[in-house]
């Protein structure tokens, strides 16, 4: 079943966010079911015993013995039990809704503490996890948000789209969505679509998916539906050492021409 247009994926998110959240509607229901069947062309394999990593914000404390008469108290880093999640603690994630513990991870250690948005000194907890067995994923991470085809001023026409390009557009859509991060006071709502789209790959099968990083250039995230499917190895404490924002303008400065209010000093 094809996707019905280029806008069924804003469609969607307008539908679950803002009208019917649990019992679907008939548009609903068919953009989930093109969903199902169009990422079957995305799947592809995390092979048993890749490395991927895991980051946290916060340490733990030792006691270390100096030679000294008193103890000296020192940093390390999380460790198994702040590194897999638990359900009862779990909030709103991009995949996963309150509630449902499901295992973000990443392909690099940068991109693992980009997600966590740090600041200058931020002390991180980094854990490579060992993937149990071979997984199949959905992967996000090659559609582009983009618009195709429209208005051909050359050939004074509309071009005409087909169901492949609905379904470029739409995945890059999805793909989007699932980079984009959110505030934690944003997130509630706002992850509720994919939350969605993940709960439907899972029951279709699927063992996760992977997507961009929008914080690490370059970098990939990897979101596990069974917590069980890997398993810390190793902990790291890190510290974040820097941090750069690059920004380009990308439209005209606007000018404020109301007029300064007049004081009793203009008088004199």
């Amino acid at each position: 079943m094809p996707f019905e247009s280029a806008e069924a994926f804003r469609h969607f998110v307008a539908s679950v966010k803002h009208d019917r959240r649990y019992i679907y509607s008939t548009e609903v229901t068919a953009f989930l079911d093109a969903v199902e069947e169009t990422a079957q062309s995305r799947i592809k394999t995390i092979p048993k015993g890749i490395h991927l990593w895991r980051a946290q914000l916060g340490v733990n404390t030792r006691l270390q013995d100096q030679g000294q008469p008193e103890e000296m108290e020192v940093d390390i880093p999380l460790m198994d039990a702040r590194m897999k999640p638990l359900p009862a603690l779990v909030g709103d994630g991009r995949a996963n809704p309150r509630g449902v513990a499901y295992l973000y991870l990443a392909d690099t250690t940068t991109t693992a503490a980009s997600e966590l948005r740090p600041w200058l000194g931020a002390l991180i907890s980094m854990s490579q996890f060992h993937v149990n067995r071979e997984l199949r994923i959905v992967d996000c991470t090659s559609d582009k948000k983009k618009w195709m085809k429209g208005f051909d001023p050359m050939l004074e026409r509309i071009i005409p789209w087909s169901p492949e390009d609905y379904e470029a557009v739409v995945w890059g859509d999805i793909g989007e969505a699932m980079s984009r991060p959110y505030s934690p006071e944003e997130s509630s709502l706002n992850y509720v679509p994919t939350q969605i789209i993940a709960e439907r790959l899972r029951h279709g099968g699927v063992d996760g998916m992977a997507y961009n990083s929008l914080l690490a250039k370059g970098g990939h995230n990897f979101v596990l539906f069974e917590i069980k499917d890997a398993d810390p190895v190793n902990f790291t404490l890190y510290e974040a050492d820097q941090v750069a924002y690059t920004i380009t303008q990308r439209d005209n400065t606007y000018f404020n021409r109301r007029k300064p209010a007049r004081s009793d000093a203009d008088d004199v």
